[in-house]
């Protein structure tokens, strides 16, 4: 993680002094932050290629979502946070540079291509070109958008079975979904569950083999619901226990199960590339030959061009060939190549404090010795992930003008209980007597903070005191 803070606050810039957007130029970007992009970055990375890899503010994808993924080679069980977070420690270590822009625009009608990206904080985007680009961008899954479903998302709620399945061995599961997706998940999930029911709104599946659909439905633990629809989805507060149902004649009521599973589709994220790249009628990415789409220099892989198994492991296979053969287009086209060093990731000097006790915060503020912000996050929290990175970069620039502390919420209850916390993150702002001068909670309130303290940049003096 200090490799990734170094490099990323070292190389995620800027503007130049006139205004305009700083242009850069580097052999290749790659454009994502899951398990594509970084598998990307690593190969690129040992060939002697160093990649500027645009993670987009939470670097992950859609696997951090995951608590237990039991399906990675190599790993029994492991958390979806932390096979990012090996993955991204091997990308640093083989000279990848990752940065937290999220991309607006690229123009591949021009060599080097063109790709404008801006990160939360900065007022004016930057434009790097790139001599080649690798596209690692995912999908977004379909939602239903009715109540309890973000409540419960990843505690009951999903949209992966082969990712979160096993979780519910011998429980009752439900399925929505009238298409393939449905009865693919209920052919996995029925291995596993005691009870699986699929929720289709219509009276019949849709595109589906009818061989296949009957062998599947006539498996004694699976039952098919046809005209019904999902109103609500409710709990304990903890994990999902029924939901409630609404028939084709309009009576409704409660199922009880375990786990909700969505197989209602996901939609590729590749309205970028519309008018730049060929896709198909759904806006898959079209390729050529292996990972190459129709611009040559340009490569694609995992969801944006994988309507079928969407895969972690797949994604990372599609990434290993994009990665070679960006290799070799750099290689045949060596005028376009230029001689770069390795980046070196030195940590950085320790800028942020972690707090064990309330007891520890007072002795900081006895110190009297100018402002303090606390930040209060949780390791299971993906916005805490995103600012995070924002908090060690203020921490960067203002050091020895504001002290920056963080506290674990997980592991640190007294100081949470103390100060109220009810949501994460959290930032305090306290004076030297350990006075509340502002509260910013989640990251709306905490880009308005970030506003403020870049006006703040370059003062000899801080001046806090307009906060609101």
């Amino acid at each position: 993680m200090k490799k990734f803070l170094c490099t990323l606050l070292a190389l995620a810039t800027c503007q130049l002094s006139s205004g305009e957007a700083r242009v850069e130029e580097v052999p290749v970007v790659v454009l994502g932050g899951g398990v594509g992009a970084l598998t990307a970055a690593t190969y690129l990375g040992r060939a002697g290629i160093t990649p500027i890899v645009f993670t987009g503010p939470v670097l992950g994808g859609a696997i951090i979502q995951s608590d237990s993924v039991q399906n990675w080679p190599g790993e029994l069980d492991i958390s979806g946070i932390q096979l990012i977070e090996k993955m991204q420690t091997q990308a640093l270590a083989n000279g990848a540079i990752l940065r937290p822009e999220a991309v607006l625009n690229v123009d591949f009608s021009k060599r080097p291509f063109v790709i404008t990206a801006k990160e939360m904080f900065q007022k004016e985007p930057m434009k790097i070109r790139a001599q080649a680009v690798i596209i690692a961008l995912g999908a977004v899954p379909n939602m239903l958008g009715v109540p309890g479903e973000k409540e419960y998302w990843t505690r009951g709620v999903y949209n992966c079975a082969v990712c979160d399945g096993a979780l519910y061995k011998d429980k009752v599961i439900a399925i929505v979904g009238g298409g393939d997706s449905a009865l693919c998940d209920a052919n996995y999930l029925s291995n596993l569950a005691k009870k699986v029911y699929i929720l289709v709104r219509h009276d019949k599946f849709k595109t589906v083999e009818e061989a296949r659909k009957k062998e599947i439905l006539s498996r004694p633990n699976v039952e098919v619901l046809f005209n019904t629809s999902i109103e609500e989805i409710k709990g304990d507060g903890e994990k999902v226990s029924r939901l409630l149902v609404q028939k084709k004649d309009g009576k409704k009521e409660e199922l009880a199960v375990d786990a909700l599973f969505l197989a209602i589709g996901s939609q590729p994220n590749t309205s970028l590339f519309q008018n730049q790249l060929k896709l198909d009628e759904s806006g898959y990415i079209v390729l050529k030959k292996q990972q190459q789409t129709s611009v040559e220099g340009v490569f694609a892989l995992g969801d944006v061009v994988d309507p079928e198994f969407k895969q972690a492991v797949t994604a990372a296979g599609d990434a290993a060939k994009a990665a070679l053969q960006a290799q070799r287009w750099l290689v045949n086209h060596p005028l376009l190549v230029k001689k770069e060093e390795k980046s070196q990731n030195v940590p950085p000097a320790q800028t942020v404090t972690q707090l064990a006790s309330h007891a520890q915060l007072q002795e900081e503020i006895q110190k009297k010795s100018g402002p303090l912000f606390v930040y209060f996050y949780s390791t299971h929290c993906v916005p805490c992930r995103t600012f995070s990175v924002y908090f060690q970069s203020w921490a960067k620039e203002f050091l020895g003008k504001i002290r920056f502390f963080k506290v674990d919420v997980d592991k640190v209850h007294e100081l949470s209980q103390h100060y109220g916390i009810s949501a994460i993150p959290t930032v305090l702002v306290l004076d030297k007597e350990g006075k509340i001068l502002y509260t910013g909670r989640g990251l709306n309130d905490l880009a308005d903070l970030g506003s403020h303290l870049e006006e703040m940049k370059g003062r000899e003096s801080i001046d806090l005191s307009n906060l609101r």
